[in-house]
């Protein structure tokens, strides 16, 4: 994995999972790098005393916001190694639209580092 790359995961992963405060960012450096994204899983962002409301199940409790955690749902996104930097945005803006008023946040599942 690039050293960049690799760093940046470290200093601000959120959880596990390569979930970020801002995806924006990562995915700048990972194309910036030479790098890609092949799969993304969707979690939803949620206050815990609403998980019942969730299209997700179990997931990582928001250690900067302990009352959130972000929930781990059956969204799935595969094949997206050819999709440029532009596309892999305009793709995940689409789904986070589309699933309003859940909060759904990518998780990089599977990356090309």
């Amino acid at each position: 994995m690039n050293k960049q790359i690799k760093q940046y995961i470290e200093q601000n992963q959120a959880c596990d999972d390569l979930i970020f405060r801002d995806w924006n960012d990562f995915l700048e450096l990972l194309f910036s790098c030479g790098g890609a994204v092949k799969e993304i899983l969707w979690f939803e962002y949620i206050l815990i005393a609403n998980h019942t409301n969730s299209l997700g199940g179990g997931g990582y409790r928001d250690i900067k916001n302990p009352d959130y955690m972000w929930a781990e749902t059956m969204i799935y996104d595969k094949e997206l190694e050819r999709k440029s930097l532009s596309e892999i945005k305009k793709h995940i803006e689409s789904t986070i639209n589309s699933y309003k008023p859940h909060a759904l946040v990518p998780c990089f599942f599977d990356i090309i580092a």
